[in-house]
């Protein structure tokens, strides 16, 4: 029984002695984290010559104030995005702006000018071009001012608030902390959406445009040959747009980079003096379906970036563009609210320039002739009624048209469509009261639906096209008179002229 009783107490003891020394290989294998550094003062290491070096980590430092002739801001370090405190939605430029606090990380005073200054005035240091002071999370301080170049122009003086010694500092160095804010501000305007698949809608409204565009419905996209893109213009006319238009203005929006900023501004009185308050600037509200959390951008630059939804997550984001005066060929511009003013050639919005019948160009056209069942011609001449068939067939000779029973040449029919495929709208108008068409088009597709053009007489110059019936283009009168002529050539089996 006792043997039994100490054969139990060595095996527990051999147990606690294994435990313990599983323990000790363990703690060696991974020993335990250091604990996180104290938020320390700045380091500072003088050399023998007198030099100075500061070292710090930018995760020590609460932010960096910059003062010079440009103004006065605040630099902050989250993570690795620099932003412009007052200035946070602001995009910079990443690699300028970080360097602001890397490039400090070990800061050298290079060659000792004069070791007990008594005339700052001769280093341009009694009234520095640039003070940099960079407060510490722990109350710690540094004050630096910038003064002259040097006579070679490689260094810049430079001093230590409450030193009397002036050191020679990098060129490179000393003017990052010349400039202005907006020199640190990204021009690019990031896009957010990819193409014109993205499209869902868009205003443009100003003292003198009042746009809308939108997807069409499927009631809508259901009426051939008027929703031709599937968008549709719903102010100032309901009608289809022709894509070419809108896909050509999208390809101007996905892009957007600004040749310069000109100015920061927090407040609606600031934009008068650039045409961009209320009253006089143009807004441009872009609805599209985009992908949030893109991978080819960097969060910290991409405003609609959303780290908490997974990339390919595709939602709707509304963008607001403000547009501005022109000065030299360049229009102010702002965009999503951010407050700062950049310069853009004015060329690149020249679409909003176009008037209504720009963007809806393409109903004069009709239907491709693979899609035409008939088409009916009526003037003062008569109603001609043209049936096809074989329109649709990769083989242009398989063109069978006929009119009243009687066999029409198709080449020849083809040119005359081509012809009248060719009307395009010079401008809009409002039809005269009481006038009667003198030419009336009907369209009817293979699948029986049918849609038709009225062409009435303005002058001896113009004829007003009515479209789906609340809407009139202006359309040169010598083309209205081609299509009336060439229907009687047509029938006569006269050659057609394009």
């Amino acid at each position: 029984m006792i043997k039994k009783r100490m054969l139990v107490i060595g095996i527990f003891l051999l147990v606690c002695a294994l435990v313990a020394v599983a323990i000790v290989l363990i703690s060696k294998i991974e020993p335990t984290p250091d604990p996180e550094p104290e938020d320390l003062n700045f380091g500072v290491t003088v050399t023998d010559e007198g030099i100075r070096v500061y070292r710090f980590s930018p995760k020590n430092v609460d932010y960096m104030e910059i003062s010079n002739p440009h103004g006065t801001y605040r630099v902050r370090m989250e993570g690795e995005k620099v932003y412009i405190v007052g200035y946070e939605t602001i995009p910079l430029l990443s690699a300028s702006s970080t360097g602001l606090f890397r490039s400090v990380e070990t800061l050298t005073l290079n060659t000792v000018v004069d070791e007990n200054c008594t005339n700052l005035a001769r280093f341009g240091l009694e009234d520095p071009q640039a003070t940099i002071t960079i407060q510490a999370y722990s109350d710690a301080r540094v004050t630096f001012h910038i003064g002259d170049a040097n006579p070679t122009g490689e260094y810049y003086y430079m001093s230590v608030q409450g030193e009397t010694a002036v050191y020679l500092m990098d060129r490179l160095f000393a003017e990052r902390y010349l400039k202005s804010v907006a020199e640190y501000c990204d021009k690019k305007i990031y896009k957010p959406f990819d193409s014109a698949t993205d499209f869902r809608a868009l205003t443009i409204q100003s003292p003198t445009l009042n746009y809308s565009f939108r997807q069409a419905n499927d009631e809508e996209k259901a009426v051939e040959g008027v929703y031709f893109s599937n968008i549709a213009m719903e102010t100032p006319y309901l009608w289809g747009v022709e894509g070419a238009a809108i896909e050509s203005l999208m390809t101007t929006m996905v892009d957007l980079s600004a040749d310069d900023v000109v100015q920061m501004c927090v407040n609606e009185a600031d934009l008068v003096q650039y045409g961009l308050d209320r009253e006089h600037r143009t807004e441009i509200v872009l609805t599209v379906y985009a992908d949030p959390n893109p991978t080819m951008y960097n969060g910290a630059a991409y405003i609609y970036y959303d780290s908490s939804k997974p990339s390919g997550q595709y939602s709707e984001y509304t963008v607001t563009y403000w547009l501005g005066t022109t000065a030299d060929k360049q229009v102010y511009v702002m965009f999503e609210g951010r407050p700062v003013v950049y310069t853009m050639p004015k060329d690149t919005f020249s679409w909003l320039e176009w008037t209504p019948y720009r963007y809806a160009s393409k109903l004069l056209f009709g239907e491709y002739i693979a899609n035409l069942q008939s088409l009916s011609v009526a003037s003062a001449q008569g109603e001609y009624t043209f049936t096809l068939s074989g329109a649709d067939s990769d083989d242009k000779e398989d063109l069978r048209v006929t009119c009243n029973g009687v066999a029409v040449d198709g080449r020849s029919f083809r040119d005359f469509y081509a012809n009248m495929m060719a009307m395009y709208p010079t401008g809009e108008g409002t039809m005269p009261e009481n006038a009667e068409p003198i030419l009336t088009i009907t369209y009817t597709t293979v699948k029986g639906v049918s849609r038709s053009l009225k062409f009435y007489s303005v002058d001896s110059r113009n004829c007003l096209a009515e479209v789906m019936g609340q809407a009139f283009l202006t359309v040169r009168i010598t083309e209205v008179n081609k299509v009336i002529n060439d229907t009687q050539k047509l029938l006569r089996g006269q050659e057609i002229i394009k």
